[in-house]
This record gives C-alpha cells, sequence and structure tokens, in this order.
C-alpha cells in the first residue's frame, strides 16, 4: 500500500544528519532574509522602507524575498532524494518489499513533500520569531502583524509559499528520476533555476510566461511581474501534472533491478 511505501520513506528522511540540516538548513535561509531585511530597511528610500515593514503585511514582504531560495533547496533536496536511490543502489531491496512501482513512487513522493512541508513550517516559526526581535531592534511596531489583517495576509503566503514548495519538489524528484545522479541533479535544477531561466526571459521576450521555475516563482510571490498569480498556478500545474506522469512511466518501464 501507498502508506507503507510513504512510511518507509519517512524511515530514511529523518535521518538525523538529514532531518536537523534540513529543518535547521531552511530555518537558517529564512532568518538570514529577515535579518537582511531589517537592517537595510531604511526611514525612506531603498528596497523597503520600516514604515513598510510595520504594516500588516510586514512581515510578508521577508517572506517573498525568500522564496526563491527556499524553492531552490526544495528542489535540490527533492532531486537528491530519488536520485540517491540509484546511486547507493537501494531501490532494488525496496522494489522487493514493494514490487508495485507506481506505488512505491507515490509513496516517496509523498513522503519528500510532507517532509519539505513540515520543513518550511518550521523555518517560518522561527523567522517570525526572528523577526519580531530583529522589529524591536530597529524600533518597528509589530501591533499590526498581530491583527486579523496582518494574520490573513500572512497565512495567505505561506499558503502560496506551500504550494510552490510542492511543485518545487515534484520537478525535483522528476529530475532526479531522469538524471539518477544526486550530484548531477542537484547541479542541473539549481543551474536551471537561478540561471538559465533569468537568461532565456532577458533574451527572448515572453518566455517568462512558460516557464517552469518562473511560474511556480509567481505562486510563491502572490504574483510576479509579467506572470499574474492565476497563470502561473496554470502554468505550474501543468508542468507538475506532466512531471508527476513523465516519472511515474519511466519509473515503471526501466529497468532498475539489474
Amino acid at each position: 500500500m501507498i502508506w507503507a511505501a510513504f512510511a518507509s520513506e519517512w524511515t530514511k528522511l529523518r535521518r538525523p544528519t538529514l532531518f536537523f540540516s534540513t529543518f535547521l538548513g531552511l530555518a537558517a535561509a529564512a532568518s538570514l532574509f529577515v535579518i537582511l531585511l531589517f537592517s537595510q530597511a531604511r526611514a525612506a528610500g531603498g528596497i523597503v522602507t520600516l514604515h513598510q515593514l510595520a504594516q500588516p503585511d510586514g512581515l510578508v514582504v521577508g517572506v517573498v524575498r525568500a522564496a526563491t531560495l527556499l524553492g531552490v533547496v526544495a528542489f535540490g533536496i527533492a532531486a537528491a532524494q530519488v536520485a540517491s536511490e540509484y546511486s547507493l543502489g537501494t531501490l532494488r531491496q525496496l522494489l522487493v518489499r514493494q514490487p508495485r512501482r507506481a506505488v512505491l513512487l507515490a509513496g516517496k513522493m509523498l513522503g519528500v513533500i510532507t517532509f519539505l512541508l513540515l520543513a518550511l513550517c518550521f523555518a517560518a516559526v522561527v523567522a517570525l520569531l526572528v523577526a519580531v526581535a530583529a522589529a524591536h531592534g530597529r524600533g518597528v511596531p509589530t501591533s499590526a502583524w498581530f491583527t486579523g489583517t496582518g494574520f490573513a495576509d500572512l497565512f495567505r503566503e505561506l499558503g502560496d509559499l506551500a504550494i510552490a514548495t510542492i511543485g518545487y519538489s515534484v520537478l525535483g524528484m522528476a529530475l532526479g528520476q531522469f538524471v539518477r545522479s544526486a550530484v548531477f541533479a542537484v547541479i542541473i535544477g539549481f543551474a536551471w533555476l537561478l540561471a538559465v531561466e533569468n537568461i532565456l526571459m532577458r533574451i527572448v521576450p515572453g518566455t517568462h510566461y512558460w516557464l517552469p521555475g518562473a511560474s511556480i516563482l509567481a505562486v510563491a510571490s502572490g504574483g510576479a511581474e509579467g506572470v499574474n498569480y492565476g497563470r502561473g498556478l496554470l502554468v505550474g500545474a501543468v508542468y507538475v501534472v506532466v512531471a508527476i506522469a513523465a516519472a511515474t512511466a519511466v519509473f515503471v518501464r526501466s529497468d532498475v533491478t539489474a
């Protein structure tokens, strides 16, 4: 059953080295963005002002700016988890226990996605505490953050970021399935998301409407320049569905037991 495959994946994911490095790494990355945001804020001008940070959606500003980094990290972790099964040779043992490959892959995907979503929630809580401390350090009032409007803005953004994390995770796992090397999967994914897409958007006008990274980033940011939220959600969903279908087809038909 899927539950058995899911539990098996979580047995691997909760290894202390992976568990703590992922949770603490994402929390550190989110907290770093918050600290930099408050340290660079000015009374007027600049990337963000102290007045903006005091608004009900002041916390969301930091979350949005951290979206790219958090998404890239989620992509890399997901890709490495799937690809490492091939490079370490553990997939053969898993298929002995669960020969139905589609079930095994579904359980692994659900395991990785829930793992990264929990890591995201932990990072959000830590970043919130850091933001409160940083705000007091800069003399920014935080009362507006903890109003109904403030909480609504925060939870809406966290929901968008959770959806984006699922998208990054699925694309990462699909790439890991195709490449079958944790190192190459991470390198290819990082290069595409951080460099190739930016180059394509600068060289070929209009490509930002159709690129996977730009579309998912638009979801994580609640809408981005050139790509609104609805379009990003639609295009990102198409990429996710295609990635799941392609990864399943390859996994079911390929020879992984030799």
